[in-house]
């Protein structure tokens, strides 16, 4: 059979585009024409000729032009690489972190191989919150008539204070000045026991202070920073002192733990800078996002250093 009057544009078509595919072919022995070639070898690709069908017919049956589709293909690419790019960048950091966290195991283990077990251990207590703002008149009302029929001073059972009231007291070796956390954040530390329950200072009050060392996330590592003590400012944040305008200080550094109570310890994180300038004293004014949060808060752990039972055996 011989092709119809109506067929004839199409044969045409073909055979207009395989001529000039041998002309650029033999116009262009160098490769000078490689775009063109490429381009007329999509164009020609079955494959390609299959996907261009569908995709005209897809198109007549729908609204949105070529244009269009393609418009919108493009965003849904950059949305998706934008995506797989801050993914990237998570697991760079928690990466950096474990790696931090490995060398410090690495290194303790190597001490503890050398000397053997630590003198000094940190140990926890859990304690419920019973009330945020002191000791209910309620519960005053209850220790007073419970250490009366124990035969207990009044100072042994009535705790004074504003912050947090937490259902630990000295009977299960809570002292003051204790550090007080949820999870690995610092909530604050004990302001004054009795014998049942403790009052604990949050942080943010203006009378809280402990020594920070700030810590630096790079790209591939944490850098341990400047030293300086974190006081509470009262109104939700803290603020850290003493940090000379020397050191480098950058919004977004983490705030640790220096030691507990005078004691090298494990690293008790405290929050994460948001605001640091330069003072008129020559030193930074840094301004510090406490890392736990008071709502909803019902229940913490005072942190406690005690004598490994080993070496009191020993004695």
């Amino acid at each position: 059979m011989y092709p119809t009057t109506s067929s004839k544009p199409i044969w045409f078509t073909v055979v207009a585009m395989l001529l000039l595919t041998v002309a650029v072919y033999v116009a262009d022995p160098r490769g000078s024409l490689t775009t063109a070639r490429m381009k007329l070898h999509n164009v020609l690709s079955p494959g390609r000729l299959v996907v261009a069908a569908i995709s005209h017919k897809s198109n007549q049956g729908g609204d949105a032009t070529p244009a269009e589709n393609s418009l919108s293909g493009a965003a849904a690419l950059q949305n998706a690489l934008l995506e797989n790019e801050l993914q990237r960048r998570q697991l760079v950091i928690e990466n950096a972190r474990l790696r931090n966290e490995l060398r410090t195991a690495r290194s303790q283990t190597g001490a503890q191989t050398i000397v053997g077990r630590s003198l000094v251990n940190f140990v926890t207590t859990r304690a419920k919150v019973l009330s945020r703002t002191g000791t209910p008149s309620r519960l005053r009302e209850m220790f007073l008539e419970a250490g009366q029929q124990a035969g207990l001073k009044r100072s042994d059972v009535i705790v004074e204070g504003h912050g947090m009231l937490v259902d630990q007291g000295s009977g299960s070796g809570v002292q003051e000045d204790q550090p007080v956390i949820s999870g690995l954040a610092v909530v604050g530390r004990v302001a004054s026991v009795s014998r049942w329950v403790s009052v604990v200072q949050p942080v943010t009050d203006d009378e809280f202070s402990a020594a920070v060392q700030l810590v630096q996330q790079g790209s591939q590592t944490s850098n341990y920073a400047a030293r300086g003590m974190l006081e509470g400012s009262g109104d939700g944040f803290c603020r850290i002192v003493g940090v000379p305008y020397t050191a480098a200080v950058a919004i977004g550094d983490e705030v640790f733990s220096a030691d507990i109570d005078g004691i090298q310890g494990p690293r008790l994180y405290f929050g994460k800078v948001v605001k640091a300038e330069f003072s008129a004293g020559g030193e930074w004014s840094i301004s510090v996002q406490p890392a736990f949060h008071r709502d909803g808060l019902n229940e913490v752990l005072v942190v406690q250093a005690k004598l490994n039972s080993s070496v009191k055996a020993k004695q």
